[in-house]
């Protein structure tokens, strides 16, 4: 299980950090808006998280780590589809802004989970190995998948300049498509954590907490 929430881990961090390069370059670039204007328009993902993660204890309890984790990957990847659309038509604020809301959403119903599984998978004494890999895993994810998607973004942007009828909107849909395939990786992930995270006696916590009532 600890496998499991590595991965995900590795490849939700991976999206996250890969979306916020070229989310802001496609809107700078392909979209003509300002620096100043970007950063406003990347504030509903912001808001996004923050409605979800106060809550997410509460939520982890009711629908379990695997449950949770699986639908916010799910929302996140529904969230991104857009931008394919929004590259090949051009801006649009009435869908940017709640893609981008949503898609905060869903990020962040996945790391907190994720990590919950990953330690609670592990014996006490090996803990401190436990954060380490993880953490490593985390750091790895943002910077491959940052690096993944800058050089194939790079590399459509070519070909669509090499080619008579090729335009920026084409490279950057083709960008797009490989972030929402990322996505689709980290929801394969998600299903593979357990249904709920081990509580004491390597008991479901929901079932922990029944027993107490």
């Amino acid at each position: 299980m600890f496998g499991a929430a590595a991965s995900t881990q590795f490849l939700s961090n991976g999206a996250l950090f890969a979306g916020q390069m070229l989310i802001p370059v496609f809107l700078i670039q392909a979209c003509g808006r300002t620096p100043g204007e970007m950063g406003w328009l990347l504030a509903p993902m912001g808001l996004g998280m923050l409605v979800t993660y106060p809550s997410m204890g509460a939520l982890t309890s009711r629908f379990g780590v695997r449950r949770l984790a699986s639908a916010g990957a799910l929302l996140a990847l529904a969230a991104t589809l857009p931008f394919v659309f929004l590259a090949l038509t051009g801006y649009d604020p009435y869908l940017l802004v709640p893609a981008l809301f949503l898609r905060g959403m869903g990020q962040s119903a996945i790391g907190a989970p994720s990590i919950a599984a990953a330690y609670a998978s592990v014996e006490r004494r090996n803990l401190p190995m436990a954060t380490t890999s993880l953490n490593i895993v985390q750091r790895l994810g943002g910077p491959t998948f940052t690096t993944v998607c800058t050089l194939f973004l790079a590399w459509r942007l070519q070909v669509e300049s090499a080619a008579g009828g090729g335009t920026p909107a084409n490279a950057y849909a083709w960008a797009f498509g490989l972030l929402c395939v990322l996505h689709a990786a980290s929801v394969v992930t998600t299903l593979r954590l357990p249904l709920w995270s081990t509580g004491a006696g390597g008991q479901p916590a929901g079932t922990a907490r029944a027993g107490s009532r």
